[in-house]
């Protein structure tokens, strides 16, 4: 059994049935729920009879304290693990829970592996850091009970541990220690009465292995030990400081008497630091380098010779004075350690400067961090794309109602003025409406990768239709080569246009001057595919199909290639281009559980693959969806079917009810959850079951489409149902039939469209008539 199958976990929430159902789930998983609380107070109050390891956390509960400042409490009381699982995506919200260092954020609604996945991570995470401590508190334990002394010191020279035999040693107490000069608590000299030096491993062993000097306790008593001083490196070898060990002398030596010239320490600091792995210089009052160890001669790729004498700022390069002369100055003159990270051009890297007083100069330790700056852009990145997630959904729903409005009064007039009169104004106004939806699934797709809601077409006819409205650039030939005969595969038809469209854009981009664009279709067969596996059947074909864009333009240099998947990153940053092109298709390929790869040459083009695996759930995508277009039969109208909606946004809500009533539907509306289970209920014990419900996922404030269809369904096991949003990443919105509803509607849609959908159910299924 794991760690995290060993993870106890409390659950903060202040909807019931939620804590419950979460609490099942993690059951079913192997992880122990210690308890769920409605409030921060309650969390607060069993929390150390309960003593979690990691706390599921909602932002707002039912008592005073919120979920932040609840978290922020039980972090006070105890290292334990927050996860966040909430519907807040607002900007001030996030921006609080990370000042409390979650090891994790779920937005609501999830699904099951999206909550496994958190409290994995999250457990993970814990473990290791707990791991991490115990091992500290092993090393801490063994020191304190060793008999030798030992003191530990940063590279600034302060201590910050001394075990009971060095207090003992030395007369200070340990705590009293800590914080102070290693020099005012660790005064050694040598026999002849001069200050000795304190001698790293390697200096040491250059001359004896440990070495008899004199320790002046606190009191003044002069007592002779043997020390031994070895480098503090951290996990990455980088030095941090000096542990120092020693015991008493087991031969006293007077201090008047001369020691040996073998055992006396006269090992300048040249001899400590001279075997460090990070590059080390030493600098005088007027920045002259006085010292340099063999690692900074060769960052620097000079001699000794020509870098004593040498300015700092002659072997930095020219812009470091103007940005860190004023920082490394302060320090030298009010003694004070100083940090600064610079760019050294030439090498490509970023270097970290440790300054330490040392002399009348500065001590130098340089770091190369371009790793950590590297991770730390990703980062930066990632945190990033996830604001911009949470942003995205946040306003998604609201402007996909809106872009609803929109689209569907335009076709409506679209459709009135039809046989009157013919409006340019209306049609570019409607193509404008579907490029404003495309903006906001775009930003959707990359940010939060959602799950594609998927039809069957034939991606022959997707890319002839693509091409039919794409405005084509000049001086580009266009060439479509699609393979005969291939099947239907399932698919995001939206999302495939997206990705289709982006790669275009870049091979247009890729030549201004003009040129070429290939696409090709086809069937890869299992050599190009799987290169060096032998296959029995030679008839065999990948279950799979390809989309491939060719262009003939600059290519993409070697340097470049690895980063092109990268948010932001573009080469075209003079044409405003937002690095966000290959991210949205990478995110789309992954989603439909295909693979994008790229191949490119300087100079002679570029081509892209988008391979796509046959769904092996093909058969049940789109079982009722928008690519089945048939018209319904003549006894349907006459029927007079009676639609149940339900649907907050009062524009959204009329333009359903004026388009289904104006068709011969019998329309019920109701704008919250509960309205509408009790309108189903008090139709279906009157005798007048509704033949079709058509709900909104998401209703702030309110009981939104997933809850009420749970309940309309215990009503009536038979309910017809259809799952509206414009929350297309929604896991409803990708897997309706989990959720029991026979289609989905992603907003913004046309009124078209949702009436041949109805139609579709209507006649697929049969109406139910009341007895």
């Amino acid at each position: 059994m794991t760690n995290s199958d060993r993870i106890r976990i409390l659950i903060v929430e202040n909807e019931g049935l939620v804590g419950c159902d979460m609490a099942t789930s993690l059951g079913t998983l192997g992880h122990v729920v210690v308890g769920i609380c409605a409030s921060g107070e309650e969390a607060l109050e069993r929390f150390d009879e309960l003593r979690p390891d990691l706390v599921l956390m909602d932002v707002h509960l039912a008592g005073q304290l919120d979920g932040i400042d609840t978290a922020r409490e039980l972090q006070r009381r105890s290292p334990v693990a927050i996860v966040y699982v909430t519907a807040c995506a607002d900007l001030d919200t996030v921006a609080r829970a990370r000042q409390t260092h979650p090891h994790g954020y779920l937005l609501k609604p999830f699904n099951h592996d999206e909550l496994r996945l958190a409290v994995e991570v999250a457990s993970q995470r814990h473990f290791e850091e707990k791991e991490r401590q115990r091992r500290e508190h092993s090393y801490f334990e063994a020191f304190q009970s060793l008999a030798d002394g030992v003191i530990a010191a940063d590279l600034s020279g302060g201590v910050v541990f001394m075990n009971p035999s060095a207090a003992r040693a030395t007369g200070w107490n340990a705590q009293e220690a800590v914080g102070r000069s290693l020099n005012e608590v660790f005064r050694v000299y040598q026999s002849t009465g001069e200050p000795a030096e304190i001698l790293s491993v390697e200096a040491a062993a250059s001359q004896t292995a440990e070495r008899t000097v004199y320790l002046t306790t606190l009191s003044g008593e002069r007592v002779p030990i043997q020390d031994r001083t070895a480098p503090l490196r951290d996990e990455q070898g980088h030095l941090t400081g000096l542990i120092i060990l020693f015991r008493a002398a087991a031969v006293a030596v007077t201090p008047t008497e001369e020691a040996p010239a073998a055992s006396r320490s006269t090992a300048p600091l040249v001899d400590v630091v001279e075997s460090i792995s990070d590059p080390l210089f030493a600098l005088d009052a007027r920045w002259r380098v006085t010292y340099a160890n063999a690692s900074a001669l060769r960052l620097f790729d000079r001699n000794l010779q020509n870098m004593l004498g040498l300015s700092l700022w002659d072997i930095m390069p020219a812009a470091t004075r103007e940005q860190h002369h004023e920082a490394f100055a302060h320090a030298m003159l009010h003694r004070e350690t100083v940090n600064r990270e610079l760019y050294l051009d030439e090498k490509q890297i970023w270097l970290e400067l440790r300054g330490y007083p040392f002399g009348e100069g500065l001590l130098l330790l340089v770091q190369d961090v371009t790793a950590r700056r590297e991770e730390a852009e990703r980062r930066n990145r990632i945190d990033r794309l996830e604001s911009l997630g949470l942003l995205a959904r946040g306003f998604a729903h609201d402007f996909n109602n809106l872009l609803t409005v929109l689209l569907g009064n335009i076709s409506l007039a679209e459709m009135r003025l039809r046989n009157a009169i013919t409006l340019p104004e209306l049609h570019t106004a409607k193509q404008a409406t579907l490029q404003a939806q495309n903006l906001v699934q775009q930003l959707l797709t990359f940010a939060r990768g959602g799950a594609p809601i998927k039809t069957h077409l034939r991606l022959g006819d997707l890319i002839e239709t693509f091409f039919a409205h794409h405005a084509r650039a000049n001086r580009i030939e266009y060439r479509i080569d699609v393979q005969p005969g291939l099947p239907h595969i399932a698919i995001d038809g939206a999302q495939v246009r997206r990705l289709l469209s982006n790669l275009i854009r870049n091979a247009e981009q890729a030549q201004p001057n003009g040129g070429e664009i290939i696409v090709r279709c086809f069937a890869p067969d299992h050599a190009e595919m799987f290169p060096g596996e032998m296959v029995t059947d030679t008839n065999f074909q990948p279950s799979g199909l390809a989309i491939e864009v060719e262009d003939k333009g600059e290519g993409i240099s070697a340097d470049h290639l690895p980063h092109i998947f990268e948010p932001y990153f573009s080469t075209r940053k003079a044409d405003n281009a937002t690095g966000l092109g290959l991210t949205v298709c990478e995110s789309i390929a992954k989603a439909h559980g295909g693979s994008l790869t790229v191949s490119s040459e300087p100079g002679k083009g570029t081509t892209v693959r988008f391979y796509l695996p046959l769904d092996s759930d093909a058969d049940e995508a789109d079982a009722f969806g928008l690519s089945k277009v048939f018209d319904a039969p003549p006894e349907l109208a006459a029927a007079n079917p009676r639609i149940l909606v339900l649907e907050d946004d009062p524009l959204v809500r009329s333009l359903i009810v004026r388009n289904l009533t104006s068709n011969g539907f019998d329309v019920t509306e109701s704008a919250e959850g509960s309205e509408t289970v009790r309108l189903y209920q008090e139709s279906m014990s009157q005798g007048h079951v509704f033949d079709l419900v058509i709900l909104d996922l998401s209703i702030p404030n309110g009981m939104g489409g997933v809850r009420a269809m749970e309940k309309l369904r215990a009503i009536d096991p038979e309910v017809f149902a259809i799952v509206s949003s414009g929350y297309s990443d929604d896991p409803v919105m990708a897997n309706p039939a989990s959720y029991g509803f026979a289609a989905v509607l992603p907003k913004p849609y046309e009124p078209a469209d949702m009436l041949r959908l109805v139609r579709n159910i209507l006649a697929t299924r049969g109406i139910r008539r009341a007895s």
